[in-house]
């Protein structure tokens, strides 16, 4: 000190030498200060990226198992989005924690939990695709899934645990350095320029906001997890609650449509019934006179299978024969039969637009739900008023499509029919196509009419929309799919009624049918047209039929059958015999001749029940194909 006094010359420089040994002192022990708060900020991202990671993995779990339980396509959406971000954030966690063998050595466990956790609910997933039952798939709901769950939660507990002591020792590193940082910080302060003051205060309210910032950081995690739990609480009971719900309206449908259909089919069992019952006492008395007894019978049995048609329309099974079709001529040449239908007092107005497009619909089902859109109207306008019919080009778009799930954007061409009737209430509307729904007097309907027409325009891929207000009438517009192809003149062979019997005394048919009563009916009836009649109860001996009669020209075959399908049949037959017409019948088959609710091209189909002219005159229709394309 005294040297120092002694040259006054140095004391500036002393001075700076102190300062600057002073500062350099202190921004060293700043840069280590920052560089361990830097390590404590990687510790919480490592701690966030593993809570994300659990959160993922969670949501893949409640979805694969909401899709077990329910089959609702949206949860199959759900777990593939976490099933595929759950590798990249186990990637990320690898890269975060590189430096750590202890935690790289946890990860290798990890990742192998993780793939057989996606593997297993994949599994199960698949499996109940397949139609498994719950109960089948109990490796899932309560067993290995569930033991892997655990143990993957384990792990990030482990992991979390780590990080957690790090954060503790990296806290205390810090809060060390950073006191010896400040006495530095104050030293310079006492002995150099007021400029290093500033500069400390500065770098004081710094790291105060950093604790800030790190202290947040440490209650959002906290917050994070605790959420986490809430979450996945409510939306568990969530799911249950809506499958809850989904389980009771289906009940509720299954019951309404099950009571109307015992219903109906009851009454017209007790009309056959009551019928033969009456006419077997009229015969063991010898009256003769059974004919309207068997009128009633014939009228009830086409009661019931008009019925099943409309059940297999509402349930868009009915098999579809569509063909390309100009929806003005359609609607102007039923015009007659619906004034028929509807009587004098009903006024038809058409309202057809021009340049319409073409459409591919089965003609008999479209005919068959104009019809029934116009007998409702007639009762809705009590047998007087104005009925219109009208057409048009129209394009649904995507905003259309968003708000309707089950309709797809895209150009259609709309068919309407309106009324001058009494109207329906919103409540009605929403419930006019659940099937045996009717707001008509008891016994003036079947509550079917409608459930039918929608059942076939949704099979056809359209949209089927109801507008009406009480008082001012109702619209019912159909959407069916604009058809793009080339338009092709359905052919089909001239048929005389009158001649509906054999045409040669070698035109041979050969009956395949496993129910023996229906098979003696059929062949009793084909034999009294004049045909040569075999038959077999199954596939196998019919092939043993066929091999030994080359001379049969028709193969009139069930296609569900016990062993070999009708169509199984039919391939093996033509096999034998290139040149033999088939005609398939049966009540209800999917994906035999049948394929998106649409006849396969080319196959000759006859649905049960039918009545014999019904068989007479397809029989014809086949024949008769047969006997242009051999002479063309």
């Amino acid at each position: 000190m005294a040297r120092l006094i002694a040259h006054p010359a140095t004391l500036p420089a002393a001075a700076a030498a102190l300062v600057i040994a002073i500062i350099t002192t202190a921004l060293a022990f700043a840069g280590i200060y920052q560089s361990r708060l830097n390590l404590i900020a990687h510790t919480f991202e490592v701690e966030r990226e593993l809570a994300r990671f659990l959160a993922t993995t969670q949501e893949a779990e409640l979805a694969a198992r909401g899709y077990v339980w329910t089959s609702d396509e949206q949860f199959l959406s759900q777990f593939e989005a976490a099933r595929t971000k759950t590798p990249r954030q186990v990637e990320g966690i690898a890269a975060l924690t590189q430096d750590n063998p202890e935690q790289q050595e946890t990860l290798l466990r990890l990742r192998r939990v993780v793939e057989e956790k996606n593997n297993d609910a994949s599994a199960a997933i698949e499996r109940r695709r397949a139609g498994q039952s719950i109960d089948e798939i109990t490796t899932f709901v309560s067993g290995r899934s569930r033991a892997l769950m655990l143990e993957l939660n384990v792990l990030v507990e482990e992991m979390e645990s780590r990080e957690s002591k790090l954060a503790t020792e990296r806290n205390r590193d810090a809060r060390a350095t950073g006191l010896i940082f400040a006495m530095s910080g104050a030293l310079a302060v006492l002995a150099s320029l007021a400029v290093i003051v500033i500069w400390f205060r500065d770098r004081s309210r710094s790291m105060k906001a950093l604790r800030s910032a790190f202290a947040e950081q440490e209650a959002t995690v906290f917050s994070l997890r605790q959420s986490q739990d809430v979450v996945a609480r409510e939306s568990a009971a969530r799911s249950a609650a809506e499958a809850q719900l989904r389980q009771v309206h289906k009940m509720e449908a299954i019951g309404q449509l099950t009571g109307g259909v015992a219903h109906d089919f009851n009454n017209m069992l007790a009309v056959i019934m009551s019928a033969i019952t009456l006419s077997r006492k009229r015969m063991a008395k010898g009256d003769s006179n059974i004919a309207p007894m068997l009128d009633a019978a014939m009228d009830a049995a086409n009661r019931a299978a008009k019925l099943t048609s409309r059940l297999l329309a509402f349930s868009r099974q009915q098999p579809l024969a569509p063909e390309t079709l100009d929806a003005n001529k359609f609607v102007a040449n039923i015009t007659d039969l619906l004034q028929r239908t509807l009587g004098e007092n009903i006024e038809i107005e058409t309202v057809l637009a021009g340049g319409l497009w073409r459409i591919s619909a089965d003609s008999s089902q479209l005919e068959n739900a104009i019809l029934n859109l116009a007998v409702n109207a007639r009762d809705a306008m009590k047998g007087d008023g104005k009925l219109t019919l009208e057409t048009a080009n129209t394009s649904l778009d995507d905003d259309y499509a968003r708000s309707h799930s089950d309709v797809v954007a895209g150009q259609y061409v709309m068919i309407a029919v309106t009324d001058t009737g009494t109207g329906m209430t919103p409540d009605v509307i929403e419930r006019a196509f659940d099937p045996f729904f009717t707001t008509k007097p008891l016994g003036s309907g079947t509550g079917l009419g409608l459930s039918q027409v929608f059942g076939f325009v949704k099979q056809s891929g359209g949209n089927v929309k109801i507008y009406s207000e009480p008082g001012r009438g109702t619209t019912v517009k159909i959407y069916l799919p604009r058809f793009f192809g080339e338009h092709v003149e359905v052919s089909r062979p001239v048929i005389d009624m009158d001649k509906l019997r054999a045409q040669h005394s070698n035109e041979t048919i050969l009956v395949v049918e496993d129910e023996a009563r229906l098979r003696e009916v059929t062949c009793t009836g084909l034999r009294d047209l004049g045909y040569n009649v075999l038959e077999a109860p199954d596939g196998a001996e019919a092939l043993k039929v066929l091999a030994s009669r080359p001379e049969i020209q028709c193969l009139f075959t069930d296609i569900v059958m016990p062993g070999m399908t009708g169509r199984q049949l039919a391939d093996a037959a033509l096999v034998q015999k290139p040149n033999l017409k088939v005609l398939y019948t049966t009540g209800y088959t999917r994906n035999a001749v049948v394929h998106n609710g649409v006849l396969d091209p080319g196959v000759n189909f006859l649905p049960k029940p039918f009545t014999l002219d019904q068989l007479a005159l397809k029989l014809r229709e086949v024949l008769a194909a047969s006997s242009v394309s051999e002479r063309g």
